[in-house]
C-alpha cells in the first residue's frame, strides 16, 4: 500500500472525530463535572457524548459503506469456536450480575446510575465496535487481512490516549494502551474468523458494564477470575498465533507473487 484510498483516509478520519469526541466527554467529566476516569459517575456526563458518536459513526456507516460489508451479517458458524472465550466471559457475567442482584437490596440512586451505565456501556459497545472493527477493520481488509488487524488494533488503542483528559495518570494511561492494542488484536481475528461483528458487540457492552456496573453495585471481585482469565488469554493469543498468522499470511502472498 502505497498511498490511501479515498475510504481509508475516511476510516481513519472516522476514527479520529470519534476520539475527539470521547476525548472532548473526558475532558468535560473531570474539569468541568469533576467526575474522574474512576469514578462510575462519569457516565453520567459520558452518556450524551456517547449517544453523538453514535450517531455520528452510524452516519459514517450509512453514507460510505454497507452493512454487511461492515459485519452485520450471518455468523460463520464452522468458526464460531474463535468466539467460545468470549462467550463464555458473557454468560458468566450475566449469571453473576442477575445471581448478585436477586440477593440484595440497592439504593434507588444505585440503581438509577446502573441504569445509565448499561445505557452508555451498549452505546460504547455498538460504536466502538462499529468504527474500529467494522469501518477501519473493513476498509484495510481489502488491502491484506494482517493490515486490517493490525491498523485497527493501533486505531482503537489510540482512543484511550484520550482517558488521560479524565484524569487518568499518564503511567496507567501508556499501560491501557497495551492493553487495548493487545484486546484490538483479538477483537479484530475474531471478527476475521466469525465475519459477523454481533457477537463482539454484545461482548463488548457485557465487558465493559462489568466494569463500571460493578463498581455501581459493589459487587468486588465478583468476576475478577473470568476476566483476568481472559486477559491473559488474549496476552498469549496475540504473543503465540498472531506472529505464526502473520508469517503465513506473508508466506502466501510470497507465494502468490512467484
Amino acid at each position: 500500500m502505497k498511498y490511501l484510498t479515498q475510504n481509508q483516509k475516511i476510516s481513519f478520519l472516522t476514527a479520529f472525530i470519534y476520539t475527539a469526541l470521547i476525548g472532548a466527554g473526558m475532558y468535560t467529566s473531570y474539569h468541568i463535572n469533576g467526575t474522574s476516569y474512576n469514578n462510575p459517575r462519569m457516565v453520567e456526563t459520558l452518556m450524551s457524548f456517547e449517544i453523538v458518536m453514535t450517531l455520528f459513526a452510524v452516519v459514517m456507516a450509512v453514507k460510505y459503506f454497507s452493512w454487511h460489508e461492515l459485519g452485520f451479517r450471518n455468523v460463520e458458524k464452522k468458526n464460531l469456536i474463535w468466539f467460545a472465550p468470549m462467550g463464555v466471559v458473557v454468560a458468566v457475567v450475566l449469571f453473576t450480575f442477575v445471581s448478585f442482584m436477586l440477593s440484595n437490596t440497592f439504593t434507588p440512586d444505585q440503581l438509577r446510575l446502573f441504569t445509565i451505565a448499561g445505557i452508555t456501556t451498549l452505546l460504547v459497545g455498538f460504536s466502538e465496535e462499529l468504527v474500529y472493527r467494522g469501518i477501519v477493520f473493513a476498509t484495510f481488509l481489502k488491502e491484506s487481512k494482517v493490515q486490517a488487524l493490525f491498523v485497527s488494533g493501533i486505531t482503537f488503542s489510540l482512543l484511550h490516549s484520550v482517558n488521560v483528559f479524565g484524569g487518568l495518570e499518564f503511567a496507567a494511561m501508556l499501560g491501557q494502551l497495551g492493553i487495548t492494542f493487545i484486546a484490538g488484536l483479538f477483537f479484530a481475528f475474531v471478527r476475521l474468523k466469525i465475519k459477523s461483528i454481533v457477537p463482539i458487540i454484545i461482548f463488548h457492552w457485557v465487558w465493559d458494564f462489568n466494569l463500571i456496573g460493578g463498581q455501581v453495585l459493589h459487587t468486588g471481585e465478583i468476576n475478577s477470575t473470568f476476566t483476568t482469565a481472559f486477559v491473559v488469554l488474549e496476552i498469549i493469543f496475540v504473543f503465540t498465533y498472531v506472529p505464526y498468522f502473520v508469517y503465513q499470511e506473508r508466506k502466501k502472498k510470497s507465494n502468490t507473487s512467484n
